[in-house]
């Protein structure tokens, strides 16, 4: 049997065996993504040493190596920050919204810093200096430039990526934010049919059921990595099998999952009561008039799915947030 190790103590012995600073989170994101086998040592979740190294053997060499026959022996690997953990890599506003074209802030602190994460290099940007970003898609540059001191100008083609940039760089109070967003649910819980409320409920808990049952987890995962599941195969079969489930909830609390309306973008992708919602909420944060408030609470509405509620208490019209409504 090889040597059971916890994931402090496999922490420990990867930063030493790599040279960096190989984190707690990034072992346990090995066990769940089913890199390595997960074990039990005195109650404590463990993995084998043996495998571990094996792991980093196989494949954190062979990454970078891959990369520099790509693009060439002088390739900087550190640049990579293969490292960060992506709660670091997607910071602050950075998670507002999931805009697939932006890059990582810890590359951007590299060129405008002049010292980030132990890297020393000659100094281009002082805090007191205009930077200007000609591509700013999600505004990552501007961001980290208003960290640093800096003035910044983005420049985008595209009218929403400019909306989401002005919303990250937005100064807001956050009481009078929350206040926004609780009132909104509070109202959108009196608009909502019972029926879907319910429904929401009972999807979300056969296909936790379901997913617990058929996708358990790092068990499944470790055995995709060794190409013992074909996880394309694997995974038609099994949406097949829930679309029954789905529909059979459909047509049991009597919904519309279809329109009339087949040339709206929000009626292909969603059920005709959710559009509703969706268009309920998006016509009563138009009416609001703090302008601030109203673009950041719009960018939230486009990031998350109206169909992943909070449940919050209401909240009174006294808390500021400050809507004319008929």
């Amino acid at each position: 049997m090889d040597k059971l190790i916890t994931i402090e103590e496999a922490s420990k012995w990867a930063s030493n065996y790599l040279k960096n600073n190989i984190t707690e989170s990034n072992i346990s994101y090995l066990i769940q993504y089913g890199r390595v086998k997960k074990y039990n040592k005195k109650g404590q979740t463990a993995l084998a040493l043996n495998e571990l190294k094996q792991y980093y053997q196989n494949n954190h060499k062979t990454r970078e190596d891959s990369w520099k026959k790509e693009l060439g022996e002088d390739l900087n690997w550190k640049l990579s920050f293969d490292n960060i953990p992506e709660r670091e890599r997607t910071k602050h506003v950075h998670r507002l919204h999931q805009y697939k074209g932006k890059f990582i802030p810890q590359l951007v602190e590299y060129f405008l810093d002049n010292q980030i994460n132990g890297f020393k290099k000659e100094v281009f940007f002082r805090p007191g200096d205009i930077v200007l970003d000609p591509f700013c898609g999600s505004g990552t540059t501007l961001i980290q430039a208003n960290e640093l001191g800096m003035h910044s100008i983005g420049v985008d083609i595209s009218k929403f990526n400019c909306f989401i940039t002005r919303c990250k760089l937005q100064k807001y109070d956050i009481e009078k934010l929350q206040g926004a967003i609780d009132y909104l649910i509070e109202k959108l819980k009196n608009f909502q049919e019972k029926k879907i409320l319910e429904f929401a409920e009972e999807l979300y808990k056969v296909m936790c059921d379901f997913n617990y049952k058929n996708f358990p987890n790092y068990k499944y995962k470790y055995e995709v990595n060794r190409g013992k599941i074909n996880e394309e195969e694997y995974s038609k079969d099994k949406e097949k099998e829930f679309l029954k489930v789905y529909r059979g909830l459909v047509k049991k609390y009597k919904l519309n999952p279809y329109t009339n309306s087949s040339n709206s973008f929000l009626h292909k992708w969603y059920i005709d009561n959710v559009t509703k919602e969706m268009n309920f909420l998006k016509n009563f944060i138009e009416k609001g008039k703090d302008k601030s408030i109203v673009n950041i609470l719009k960018i939230i509405l486009s990031r998350k799915p109206i169909e992943k509620r909070i449940a919050l208490t209401g909240i009174c019209h006294h808390n500021g947030f400050d809507y004319s409504v008929a």
